[in-house]
């Protein structure tokens, strides 16, 4: 079975969303605004400063199927900003945890 982080690689998550926001993603990602909550084999769940709101975001695993959601409501059919700021602070030295 795949973990979660296989899917978190730059040409997949550009895949998944236009340009526009893979790159608000990033952005979110350099300014420091993604915090991870948890982070297992089938699960990432992020706090993600978005202006004055904090929204939740939530990957995870159910087989070999990725699905997603986030608490800002824009994420139905494709992920939004914030679940690619998440899945890009996945990657070395990019977010801390919660508890650092």
């Amino acid at each position: 079975m795949a973990a979660i982080d296989d899917w978190f690689d730059e040409r997949t998550l550009m895949e998944l969303v236009p340009i526009e926001v893979y790159v608000r993603g990033a952005s979110a990602v350099e300014a420091g605004a993604v915090r991870i909550i948890t982070r297992t084999e089938s699960q990432l769940l992020t706090s993600v400063e978005a202006g004055d709101d904090v929204v939740g975001s939530e990957w995870s695993m159910d087989g070999e199927q990725l699905t997603f959601a986030c608490t800002c409501g824009d994420a139905n059919e494709r992920p939004c900003e914030h679940l690619i700021a998440s899945a890009l602070a996945t990657w070395p030295g990019e977010a801390p945890d919660e508890e650092g």
